[in-house]
């Protein structure tokens, strides 16, 4: 399985979120705590080890996040950190892809690797009697991989039709013009599986070379969680990745995107029924303490399903909207962005836009109300040991805490501050980010039937693309 990954998806999906938030208003808005005990060391060879004992089932988690993705591609090389992750568990020098694939049946267990937009991630989740084995091979997956050339060109098939699938698909059409647009001039900014003509040009020699340059003890991070005790963890990860050769890491600093001065809008023209649309603002980096308060705000804004006021001014009032939400999405080394997502009837995109940036302005011009803001907080409480149900997710609050500089135990002390919002800080907050005048918003529609003359976008603010 492949998680192909820059940030995390835009959602089209947030009908389930009402589910969760009725969990989450029956909890008690009790003690804020999420213990997740865990040993981190740093082998002689660079590499950082996270070990977390977990004795709830008799399973074990290995996730490990190298620091390098797509905005580390080569411009005219796009998609070889994806191509570089996905042929991991096709063969090593001591394993055919065949007898990874066997192997890893025969232990019941499960592997994915994927690529995203500054990190590449290969778990492993297998039972606890079986930690071993699996560490072994996945060690050698990782040091020695082989890039047959016969897999390198199956792969390289799957990524091209996948290309394909998603030019056709508005879903992705919009993501990929919002992408470019917010990051342009900016390596985020090709996808991840790159284009046709680079994904076509890729050699294995590119690949060895990411590999040999990226894939590196200095440059990674190894959480493993399981039922077994943290001196055994500790105990074979050294013996399987402590003799992984130290390299050094050339530093690769990524420019910071530039500042959204003006409003950019992208319009394609595609042959559908509906209209597609991604609007996005500039926020800050996950690390930053703004961060907490922005995943407060959104939650009112569109996050939170139901009761979010873009869903219920939107779709429940005026009925405009098939699927509209909102998300915050945090990056390690450049500010992240706050994006609303909407589909409507091409007929009433200008009133649907209307009523998304009149929602925007009135979070910035009043302060929420108590209501939304109590239920916002209890939500959080609620959502929190949801976070940490499977040994995946605890691997991954591990690993992220690692990957952006996180403090220990940052799950639950940032619902604390979530705690402690005022909607006078929740307005404050509006009022430095929801930014009306410059924003990027990406748009799939029909041009011939579209019109925007009574909608906040001027005219001279929208570019056209061709169909993809």
């Amino acid at each position: 399985m492949h998680n192909h990954w820059l940030v995390p998806p835009t959602l089209w999906g947030v009908i389930g979120l009402g589910v969760i938030v009725a969990v989450a208003i029956a909890m008690p808005a009790a003690a804020v705590s999420l213990p997740i005990p865990s040993t981190k060391v740093m082998l002689p060879n660079g590499l950082t080890v996270v070990v977390a004992e977990r004795h709830k089932l008799p399973l074990t988690t290995i996730s490990i996040r190298i620091k390098a993705g797509s905005a580390h591609d080569p411009d005219d090389q796009a998609g070889l950190a994806d191509l570089t992750s996905r042929l991991l568990d096709k063969g090593s020098q001591h394993r055919t892809a065949t007898e990874i694939a066997e192997e890893i049946d025969f232990l019941g267990a499960q592997l994915s690797t994927g690529a995203g937009g500054t990190g590449s991630t290969i778990s492993l989740a297998l039972l606890a009697k079986d930690t071993e084995r699996g560490l072994a091979l996945l060690a050698d997956l990782l040091q020695q991989p082989q890039f047959d050339a016969a897999e390198l060109e199956r792969e390289r098939g799957q990524m091209l039709s996948e290309i394909h699938q998603r030019r056709v698909d508005p879903h992705q059409v919009v993501f990929e013009t919002f992408r470019a647009l917010f990051f342009a001039d900016h390596p985020l900014q090709h996808p991840v599986s790159g284009y046709p003509e680079t994904v076509s040009r890729l050699t294995r020699d590119d690949v060895l070379a990411f590999h040999r340059r990226y894939y590196v003890p200095a440059n990674a991070i190894v959480v493993m969680v399981g039922a077994l005790s943290e001196a055994q963890m500790r105990a074979w990860l050294e013996r399987y990745l402590g003799g992984w050769q130290a390299t050094a890491v050339a530093p690769v600093a990524l420019p910071q995107p530039r500042p959204l001065r003006e409003k950019q809008v992208r319009m394609v023209d595609m042959e559908v029924n509906q209209t597609y649309l991604q609007f996005g603002l500039r926020t800050v980096r996950r690390a930053d303490p703004e961060f907490v308060t922005l995943r407060a705000l959104n939650y009112i804004l569109g996050g939170g399903g139901f009761v979010s006021r873009l869903m219920r001014v939107i779709r429940e009032e005026q009925g405009l909207a098939y699927s509209v939400g909102s998300e915050v999405v945090g990056l390690s080394d450049s500010p992240g962005y706050l994006t609303a997502t909407l589909e409507t009837r091409i007929e009433t995109t200008a009133q649907a836009l209307t009523s998304m940036f009149a929602v925007l302005d009135r979070l910035k011009r009043e302060p929420v109300t108590a209501e939304e803001l109590a239920d916002m907080q209890q939500y959080f409480i609620g959502s929190l040991p949801h976070r940490a149900e499977t040994y995946g997710q605890v691997a991954g609050l591990l690993l992220d805490r690692e990957f952006y500089g996180l403090p220990d135990g940052y799950w639950a002390t940032e619902i604390e501050q979530i705690q402690r919002l005022t909607a006078h800080d929740l307005q404050q907050a509006a009022q430095r980010y929801l930014h009306t005048e410059h924003f990027v918003l990406a748009v799939v529609s029909r041009r011939g039937q579209l019109d925007l003359t009574h909608s906040p976008i001027p005219p001279d603010a929208i570019t056209y693309a061709p169909p993809p």
